[in-house]
């Protein structure tokens, strides 16, 4: 809600508070930085990621020795980067699964550093300034290693892993500190050619669940213990002879219960339970099936009110939508009676604020089928269901058959979704967004006209945290290059990120930092052969006000131009009059200019003179306006200021209501 207040000073600075607009008008790209450090002949950074904290870019690169891949960190302004892993045996590399710790102090890394093919699990400071140190035990002669599957405690403290750390070839789970120590095993003794197979941690770092056969060989099971280590409680009630707990599990975010799928009751028949994460009855959530059907898929909504679960409960063959509260009671279908041969497809997604449900609609099992978006609420009825795209065919793999719209995004604030569709041209992809909530006809194409023969590129695309905008990759130029982009959610003119590319460059990765404001990206900008990781300012420059008023009395009016975010490069920008009733050197003076920020600022100033004189006369305005950015884009690039007669003598500034 904006307000005025009267005030009467004879000096004024007019504020222009700091807000995120982002209605962009200049296709400008801003100057990005290289963060890796020089590569040997050959070399490459094969994979990045940004930490939660936005303060580090750790990567994986051959960086010093071709073909051997190590693990660095640089902070993501630019610097000198750091060697996390410890000097690597021959033959030895760091693997790709690497994981920073919630609070960003720490990455556990799996290499086989000491023994060349036996992969263990380190963990090291994010800054380097300590060596790395080994957290699972002496593995025995024969050992597989510490599997891919390891992640760290939400509250940063322990890390969990597995590995065939007592017995060759039998994978058991272990907890950890994080910063190395004894490990203990969590899962209680395992029947002969038992395993623990996959497991989850609750969100509140005490309680992991994990799946094994670990008391009859080839029945897997649900259990549940102490992060630390402790008793080992089952879950599941014993099973129908035959039956299994299958592969899919996940624990409520109020970490309550436990969802799980299984052929409990009937064998071959996998049913949907819910059960509490310290034990008890478990729940059956779905109705009674159709003959030969399954629940196959299940989300819990972010609230843990509710169960969305996909099954041919009510017809033979044909897949639908349901939704029940997380502790049991009567489902209800989501989704409209499909056409004939049409099913609710594999995928489906709850919104964050948990409101609504958004599935698609097809043949079930072929990719070339027409498919269809919808949206609903995330308790029904199915009639509400919102149609979001006409039926689109995409002539793609398989793996189109789950999810024919490929990666589908929800905006952080619930509002937008943001997918893949060849609506317009077959077989060439581009990027759309609609409100979640529709109507279809809000659909927006958000990437501009493609080279021809490409598409955006699938999963590299990604909204800002503060659901404002969408970074993406694409070849948007007659070269056919691959580069970044930004644009506003709801559409717009796009604005090119990377720098320019080499002859035959291309972007292949991007990630926005978690304050939204820099992209990292890797790219093979300055050599074709070389893909290397850099940064760039997602600056914005602009007024983020439109106006204010100023009394003819006061000396100055000091206006202040603003960035999104303090920038990595001196970001400029020319101004000038462009309008407005009073006179330049009679009113007020005012020269056109350039206005210099340096890095690390938050914005400058426009310093205009004020000249009183002793006329009863209107107020008079002043437009300036702002053009020619570099290292950043335009917002708001006009303000007005209003010269209120003196005799008035009361100002009135625009401020923020919270």
């Amino acid at each position: 809600m904006l307000t005025s207040i009267a005030i009467r000073p004879r000096k004024v600075n007019i504020i222009i508070l700091m807000l995120a607009l982002f209605l962009i008008v200049s296709p400008a790209y801003a100057a990005s930085i290289k963060l890796n450090g020089p590569l040997i002949v050959d070399g490459d950074v094969s994979q990045f990621t940004v930490s939660p904290d936005g303060q580090y870019v750790v990567y994986l690169a051959d960086q010093e020795m071709d073909q051997v891949r190590e693990l660095y960190s640089v902070p993501i302004t630019g610097g000198t980067s750091s060697k996390l892993n410890g000097p690597i045996v021959a033959g030895g590399n760091v693997f790709s699964s690497f994981v920073i710790s919630p609070d960003s102090q720490y990455v556990i890394y799996r290499a086989d550093q000491d023994i060349d093919n036996v992969l263990e699990l380190y963990s090291v400071p994010i800054d380097g300034s300590s060596t790395a140190v080994k957290l699972n035990a002496s593995l025995p002669v024969g050992s597989s290693g510490v599997r891919s599957s390891f992640h760290i405690s939400p509250d940063s403290n322990r890390v969990i892993y597995l590995a065939d750390q007592n017995t060759p070839t039998v994978a058991e789970l272990y907890s950890v500190a994080i910063t190395g120590g004894s490990t203990t095993k969590l899962n209680d003794p395992l029947v002969a050619d038992g395993q623990v197979l996959n497991y989850r941690i609750s969100s509140d770092s005490t309680t992991v669940v994990y799946r094994a056969d670990q008391e009859t060989d080839g029945v897997t099971e649900l259990f549940s213990v102490p992060l630390s280590g402790g008793t080992v409680r089952k879950l599941n009630p014993t099973l129908v002879a035959g039956g299994r707990v299958r592969e899919e599990f996940a624990i409520s975010a109020n970490n309550s219960h436990v969802v799980y799928m299984a052929d409990q009751i009937v064998d071959n028949e996998g049913e949907l339970f819910s059960v509490p994460i310290t034990g008890g009855p478990a729940t059956k959530l779905n109705a009674p099936l159709a003959a030969n059907g399954d629940v196959d898929n299940f989300v819990i909504s972010l609230d843990s009110s509710r169960v969305v679960y996909r099954a041919a409960q009510d017809t033979t063959f044909v897949e639908e939508l349901y939704s029940v509260p997380l502790s049991g009671g009567s489902p209800t279908k989501l989704n409209q009676p499909p056409e004939t041969d049409n099913s609710v497809l594999e995928e489906f997604f709850i919104s964050p604020d948990s409101s609504r449900v958004l599935y698609s609609v097809g043949e079930d099992g072929f990719s070339s089928a027409p498919v269809t978006l919808y949206s609903v609420p995330l308790a029904g009825p199915a009639n509400a269901s919102i149609l979001l795209t006409e039926a689109v065919t995409i002539e793609e793999s398989s793996e189109r058959a789950i999810n024919p719209f490929g990666l589908l995004l929800i905006s952080p604030d619930s509002k937008y979704v943001v997918y893949p569709a060849n609506t317009t041209t077959d077989e060439t992809l581009e990027l759309y967004s609609i409100p979640l909530a529709g109507p279809a006809t809000a659909n927006v194409k958000l990437n501009e006209p493609l080279a021809d023969g490409s598409s955006i590129e699938e999963e590299a695309y990604q909204i800002s945290p503060d659901s404002k905008n969408v970074v993406y990759v694409a070849a948007q130029t007659p070269d056919t290059s691959s580069q970044l982009y930004r644009t506003a959610i709801t559409g717009g003119t796009s604005t090119q990120l990377n720098d320019p590319l080499v002859a035959q460059g291309r972007v292949i990765q991007s990630e926005i930092s978690p304050n939204g404001n820099w992209v990292v990206y890797r790219a093979t900008q300055d050599d074709p052969m070389t893909t290397e990781l850099y940064i760039v300012d997602d600056i914005i420059v602009g007024f983020t006000t439109e106006s204010a008023s100023i009394a003819e009395n006061a000396d100055t009016a000091t206006i202040s131009v603003t960035l999104n975010a303090p920038a990595l490069t001196p970001v400029t920008v020319d101004y000038t009059v462009t309008g407005g009733t009073a006179t330049n050197g009679a009113d007020y003076i005012l020269a056109d200019g350039q206005l210099t920020i340096p890095p690390g600022q938050p914005g400058g100033e426009i310093t205009v003179s004020i000249l009183e004189d002793d006329l009863i006369e209107d107020d008079e305005t002043v437009e300036i306006t702002l053009s020619n950015p570099t290292n950043a884009t335009l917002s708001t690039d006009m303000f007005t200021l209003t010269i209120a007669d003196a005799a008035g003598n009361t100002v009135y500034l625009p401020m923020i209501v919270r």
